[in-house]
């Protein structure tokens, strides 16, 4: 009988199982040591809540929309990824605050009371807030409290003005809020208002977007001189990834600015 075995496939075996236990080990101490690098890729992604507001943003448009653009662009610049969630505007600002996975909203207005919940990015371009009227019924104001002696449609959950917005607070406007700008926009046509705070951009683009709109062009117009011309912000949460993500936002628009440099002009 021939006791010899042949040694050769059990050392093979016991060498693949010496060396993936070794392998298995490096692997865990670098997940233990090194964290950072072992969750990057999760780290690289971003997730913003904005609204339906074109030309600005919007789900359908291209680029989801002119600032939407701007702002993936500032975070590529930096080696992240964006993914916009679109919903009404009081939910997207709710959603930051109820979401874990949500880290901020956009495009928002500065205001005093926002800055106390969230933390505001660089300049991310401009909007030209005007008052929006029937022709034949013309909202005539020289101060913003003139507009006291009309009916005023605003959007709910937006910022407007400081100046008009201290008014609305005090009680010495006559305000009608609508969800959107569209919706007061249409208030205007028939006549369930005088007038509307919107913003230019978006009253041109709704007018010829929308055939509601479209046909009565000719019997809207703007009063001769703006509200005021905000800026716009990413909000970021106020906590300290909602920091350090405003340095890399801030840090990715200069850089994309310095290629464009007229992209924060407010014209």
């Amino acid at each position: 009988m021939n006791l010899w075995v042949d040694l050769k496939p059990i050392f093979k075996i016991r060498f693949f199982l010496t060396s993936f236990s070794k392998f298995c080990v490096c692997f865990m101490l670098c997940f233990i040591i090194f964290p950072g690098y072992a969750l990057a890729d999760a780290d690289k992604k971003v997730v913003l809540s904005t609204l339906e507001w074109p030309p600005y943003t919007g789900e359908k448009l291209p680029d989801k929309g002119r600032i939407s653009k701007l702002v993936k662009a500032a975070f590529n610049a930096m080696g992240y990824k964006v993914e916009f969630r679109f919903t009404p505007w009081k939910r997207a600002i709710r959603n930051v605050q109820k979401s874990q996975d949500i880290l901020g909203y956009f495009p928002e207005y500065y205001s005093a009371a926002r800055a106390q919940d969230f933390i505001f990015s660089d300049s991310i371009g401009c909007s030209p807030i005007g008052v929006l009227m029937r022709v034949e019924k013309p909202v005539l104001w020289d101060s913003v409290a003139d507009l006291s002696k009309y009916r005023i449609g605003l959007v709910s959950g937006y910022v407007n003005t400081a100046d008009l917005d201290e008014l609305v607070v005090k009680g010495k406007m006559d305000i009608d809020y609508a969800p959107s700008d569209d919706s007061n926009i249409k208030k205007v046509i028939r006549n369930r208002i005088h007038g509307a705070v919107v913003d230019v951009n978006v009253y041109n683009y709704i007018s010829l977007a929308d055939s509601d709109v479209t046909k009565f062009r000719t019997k809207l117009t703007f009063f001769n001189k703006l509200l005021g011309i905000n800026r716009l912000y990413v909000c970021f949460r106020n906590n300290k990834k909602g920091q350090r993500l405003t340095r890399i936002f801030n840090e990715g628009l200069k850089k994309i600015g310095s290629a464009n440099p007229n992209y924060d002009k407010c014209n």
